[in-house]
This record gives C-alpha cells, structure tokens and sequence, in this order.
C-alpha cells in the first residue's frame, strides 16, 4: 500500500512538473497582441469565446465599411489609378498568403489573440479577392470603352451613292437605245461615249455596293462592341454584388481554453510516459528476444586431444583442505591461504600465465603463493570475505573448463607441467555482443581448480540445457554451447522484476559452474557506477 501511494504520488509530481513546462513553453506567446490591431475590441490572454465572438463581428462590420467605400470609389477613379491599386492589392495578397502558409504553432487553437490574429487575416484576404476581382472587371470595361472608333458612311450617302449608281446606269441604258448611226456619230465624233458611260455607270455601282459593305460590317462591329460592354457592365456588377456577400459566408472562428489544453497535454505526456516502458518491453520480449535466441551459439573449438568428462566436485564449503600428491604444487592467491605445512616448500609466482601478464594482473592472479611436498595439506579460505565458499574442480588429462579468472582462487597441478589456458575471442558472435563477453578463457587438465563464489558454487550437469542469470556463470566445460534466451515468465520482465535475456548453455552431458549469490561477493558494489563499469570491461575482456 506505501509502495502504491508513493507511486501514485511521483505521478502526480510529475503531472504538475508536465503541466509547468507545457506553459513554459508556451509562454513566449502568452503576451502576444495582433500586430496590426484586431479590431475595435482587442483580446487578450484572458478573453474567452463571447469576446473573440463580438471581436470577430467588429472586424467584419469595420471591413464591411472600407468595402463599400472602396466599391464606391473604384468607378470615379482613372484607369491609371486603377491598376495602380490593382498592383499594391495584388502585393499585399502575396503577403498574407505567405503569412497564413506558415505552419501554425501550439498557441493558435487556444490563444485569443492568436485566433483573432489569424481570422483578421483571412478576412483580409477575402475582401483584397473581391476587391481585385472588381477592378479586373473595371480595367476590361476600360479596355472595350477605349477600342478603336467605329466609322462607317451614313445612311444618306449610301442612298446618295446607289441614286448616283441608277442614273449611270440609265445613261448608259439610254445610248444603247439610239439608232447606230447616232451611236455611230458619237463614238466617232464624241470621245467615245459608250465606254465613258460604261465605266462611270461601273465606278458609281462600285463606290455604291462598298458604301453598303461597309455600313453593314461597321453596323455589326458597334453592336458585338456594345454586346460585350453590357456583358462586361453585368459581370462588373455581379462582381460588386458577389463582393458584399462575401462576408456573409465567414462564421465566427473557434478558440480553446489553453488551461484543459495544457493540462490535457501534460495528461497525454503523462500517459505516454507510463506506457513507453512496458510497450518497449513488450516490443523487446516478443520480437527481438526471440530473433536473439535464434542466433548461433559460442562453440569453443576441438581441441585435439579434450573431451574427457569432468566429475562432479563435492558441494562448496566455507575452507577448503588440499592435499598434494606426489610431484603436484599448489598456486594460490593471496587472502586465500589460511593455514600449510611447516614441512613444504613456499616461493612465490609471480603470474598465474605469463603468457597473459595483463590479464592475470587484472584477474588478481599475481604474487600466488607456490606450494610443493608430496602429501601436505594447505587450508585455503576466504580470510577476507566472509560470504565466499570454495570448490575444487577436477580437469582430467583431456578435460577442458571455460572460466572466469576472477572466480579463480588456486591450481593444483603438476610440478613442470603448468595448467594450460588458452584465450578464444568470439568478435563476430551476436551472442557474444548480448552476453557482453567478448572473450573466452579455457583451462585444460591435468589440475584442479580452486574457485570462489558468493554463498558458494553449484556445479551441475547441463542434461537438457541449462537457464540461469548472466551473474551467476563462473565457467562451464568446453563442450558445450553457450547462449542466450529470453527470460522465461513475460509478467516479472515487465514489471521490471526480472532481466529481458538470461544466459544458457544447450545439452550435453558437460557441468556448469555457477555462483549461488553473486552480488553478495561485492558488498554492494553493484549499485555504484565506477564499480559497475569496472566489472562490465572485466567481463568483456572475459575476466
């Protein structure tokens, strides 16, 4: 029940701490006011839907009044002044329209000032249209009204001309209708009047059939030419009347209270917060772990010679005794060595392997005590920790032990014929990379090792495979394959209770060597971080 309240408290902590920093961040805005006025009844951040209601009908009322004036005045203006004004509108129309592209920010659903701003625009706008579009209208009737002048001949002077035409053409009627010797003698004595009269009769009809051609085309001309100047005047006046009903369509602009808009973000944030975690390990438990198990597992390689079977050692105790045989010497490091014989011969070895100086450095494996004399017995103990146990591993001749060296207190093996340990790095192996151990350290018989463990060492044979916590593995024998899985319950993963991979090694009839109780061996070091990263590049480096 405390664990409850104090987590429904640390939630509520951190809503409120949500709920500040939403405002916080809001707040570069919180002061804002239109820029270029709202209208007659400017808003504030304290103005609710009533005030940006009657905001908004000021706006359009005081734009309703600048329409109709300027409707008014667009048909006493000149043509020049008209496409002057067209341009600046034009301009002007760019500019909101860049304005009103920019995306719109967290504070323009809610803050008054911010929707009014924004509404001031677009009704801007649709006025600087209709106003556009009416001058369009005004310069396209300017352009009829200022077309070329019609000019076609009067109705007299066609009928002049076609009376002109007839009285040729009688002429010409009337010297045909003479006898030949008169036509004779007038063509002869005159200047030959018949074709005079021909020609007069044909320039006369002429000029008389262009006349009416004319006053026909110009006649059809004018009344296409007024055609389009009604035409042009109606669609100027649908223009102006479309242009004050245009208002009518805006409606009144919706805002939000910005108090249950930050608190219903900072509820929203809250939630996901809580979520994310358990929706990761959902993700995590369900479709990586199980594309990780799925990987190649760490195989060491044959070694020519190995795969002698290791017998089970007896169960872990606080000291242990070690007796030599004949022609055997005991390595042991210090702090283990409680009690020996005062009959045996004690030096001291420097390194464990010399043929890995840092990493027997690094492993505590230096400035061993070297033990020889067939038959005595040497009393190993952790002398200094009072939760360590210790059990001893035989390595038959063939025999070979992953294991961690940190875990390693003492080797028993014989006089000039050192236990052999070899170093397998597994760079390219997935499991490798999940287990953070990069590199593998085997041990190969004849010997015993001496190891260590928190609360003791099990030792246990895989049979069917094996599950256990990374922790906990202190070594397994080299015949086996080693890898992770994921954690076997989903719910104590969720929560939080248990980690998403577990470390395992598959069938066989190999033993794995296993720590009962592995943070009681660091006194509550694994909490610190310094510790913690110390331990995790030992383990990498397969320490």
């Amino acid at each position: 029940m405390k664990a409850l309240t104090g987590w429904i408290g640390r939630q509520i902590i951190l809503f409120l701490l949500l709920a500040v920093a939403i405002a916080i961040f809001q707040s570069g805005a919180l002061t804002l006011r239109c820029a270029n006025g709202c209208g007659p009844a400017d808003v504030d951040i304290r103005s609710d839907a009533d005030d940006i209601a009657r905001n908004f009908d000021a706006l359009v009322d005081q734009v309703r009044g600048r329409l109709d004036r300027n409707l008014a005045s667009f048909a006493s203006w000149t043509e020049d002044r008209r496409r002057s004004e067209l341009e600046a509108r034009e301009v002007r129309l760019d500019e909101i329209d860049e304005l009103l592209s920019e995306k719109p920010g967290i504070l323009d659903q809610y803050l008054p000032a911010r929707v009014v701003e924004r509404q001031r625009l677009q009704i801007e706008r649709a006025i600087i249209e209709q106003e556009i579009t009416v001058l369009k209208a005004h310069l396209d009737l300017d352009r009829l009204k200022r077309g070329t002048r019609i000019e076609a001949p009067t109705e007299q002077a066609v009928r002049e001309a076609k009376i002109a035409c007839d009285a040729a053409r009688e002429a010409v009627q009337d010297f045909n209708r003479l006898s030949m010797q008169e036509r004779w003698a007038r063509n002869r004595i005159g200047r030959n009047d018949a074709d005079v009269l021909t020609a007069n009769a044909r320039r006369l009809c002429a000029q008389a059939s262009n006349g009416q051609k004319r006053r026909e085309t110009a006649l059809a001309m004018a009344e296409a030419r007024a055609s389009q100047i009604a035409e042009a005047q109606s669609v100027l006046a649908e223009q102006e009347r479309t242009a004050h009903g245009a208002l009518d369509t805006l409606r009144t602009p919706e805002t939000r209270d910005m108090i249950a808009d930050i608190a219903t973000k900072a509820a929203l944030a809250l939630m996901a917060i809580i979520a994310m975690p358990f929706l990761i390990r959902t993700f995590l438990y369900f479709v990586l772990a199980p594309l990780a198990a799925m990987r190649p597992s760490i195989r060491m390689p044959t070694i020519a010679g190995s795969g002698a079977a290791i017998p089970l050692p007896e169960a872990s105790r606080v000291s242990l005794s070690v007796r030599l045989g004949e022609g055997e010497e005991l390595l042991v490091r210090q702090g283990y060595l409680q009690t020996s014989s005062t009959k045996g011969s004690k030096s001291t070895r420097w390194l464990l392997d010399y043929r890995h100086p840092l990493s027997s450095l690094a492993a505590g494996l230096s400035f061993l005590t070297r033990i020889r004399g067939t038959d005595e017995a040497t009393t190993v103990s952790a002398t200094r920790d009072g939760f360590a146990e210790l059990a001893a591993i035989d390595l038959p001749a063939g025999a070979a032990c992953m294991l961690h060296p940190r875990a390693l207190v003492g080797v028993v093996q014989p006089v000039g014929q050192p236990i052999a340990i070899r170093s397998h790095w597994r760079l390219f192996s997935v499991n490798a990379w999940l287990t953070m151990q990069l590199r593998f350290f085997s041990f190969h018989g004849p010997g015993r090792l001496i190891v260590k463990g928190g609360r003791g060492i099990r030792v246990e044979r895989a049979e069917r495979g094996r599950i256990f916590a990374q922790d906990q593995l202190v070594g397994f024998s080299a015949d086996l394959a080693y890898s992770v899985t994921r954690a076997e319950t989903f719910a104590p993963f969720l929560f939080g209770l248990e980690p998403l991979l577990k470390d395992q090694v598959e069938e066989g009839s190999g033993i794995l060597v296993l720590e009962e109780a592995p943070l009681s061996m660091r006194a509550g070091k694994a909490g610190k971080r310094l510790e913690g990263m110390v331990d995790a590049g030992l383990k990498a480096f397969g320490l």
